[in-house]
Parts: structure tokens; C-alpha cells; sequence
């Protein structure tokens, strides 16, 4: 059985570009997701950015530090991460699921501002009526 290879019995997924499969996708939004929660994007993106003309060494690295990562914690998605960050186009994939994410985050805290000005300038118009 190759590396790359699905565990024996497990349905081959469609590859995507880049070799991702949806599963991967899912991965990379889920690392947006942390990504933005924790407003840790702009050096993110710095970081992908600038390490992207490296991106199958670092990969290696990711695997050497493997059991490592593995006796401190537990993260079940990390060989396969590893794997895609070989790949330019899935570093390229994941600084734009970081980017999306980052603006609808934005969008929607901007939404949510511009409802509470209007709901506070309401209260205020209705206490000036009194």
C-alpha cells in the first residue's frame, strides 16, 4: 500500500485540484476558521506567503516532528496536512479559505455594528419623543 493511499475498505474520494479531496477542503476551513477566531490572519497569510517557494520542506519538517507533535497532542488531521502542504497550489488553496473566511467574519461583526447603531439611535430618537 502506498502513503497516499485510503485505509484498506474506505471509498476512494474524488482528488480536486491540487490532489484534496472534500475532506481535505473541510480541513483547510477548519484551519481558517481557528485562523480567524483567533485574529491571526494577516500573519498567517505573512507566513504562507513567505515560506510558499519552501513548501515541500517544510512539509518534511511537519512529518519529522510528527511524533513529537503527537506525544504532546492530539491531532488526528495532522499527517494529512502534512502531506498536502507538498503541494504549492494546496498552500495557495489554504491562504484562499483563510482569506474567505476572514471576510465573511468581517462582514458579518460589520452587520452586526451598523444593527446596533441603528437600534441605539432608535432608543435615543424614541427618549428625545418623550
Amino acid at each position: 500500500m502506498s502513503a497516499g493511499a485510503p485505509p484498506a475498505g474506505a471509498a476512494p474520494a474524488a482528488a480536486g485540484p491540487g490532489g484534496r479531496t472534500p475532506e481535505d477542503d473541510r480541513l483547510f476551513e477548519r484551519i481558517a476558521e481557528a485562523t480567524v477566531r483567533y485574529r491571526m490572519t494577516v500573519p498567517a497569510i505573512l507566513f504562507l506567503e513567505s515560506v510558499k517557494p519552501l513548501s515541500f520542506v517544510g512539509s518534511q519538517a511537519l512529518h519529522f516532528f510528527e511524533p513529537m507533535v503527537r506525544a504532546i497532542f492530539t491531532i488526528p488531521d495532522y499527517e494529512r496536512f502534512a502531506a498536502l502542504m507538498e503541494r504549492r497550489e494546496n498552500f495557495e488553496a489554504l491562504l484562499v479559505a483563510i482569506e474567505r473566511k476572514d471576510e465573511s467574519t468581517r462582514r458579518e461583526e460589520r452587520e452586526r455594528r451598523d444593527r446596533e447603531r441603528a437600534e441605539k439611535k432608535a432608543r435615543d430618537n424614541r427618549k428625545e419623543s418623550m
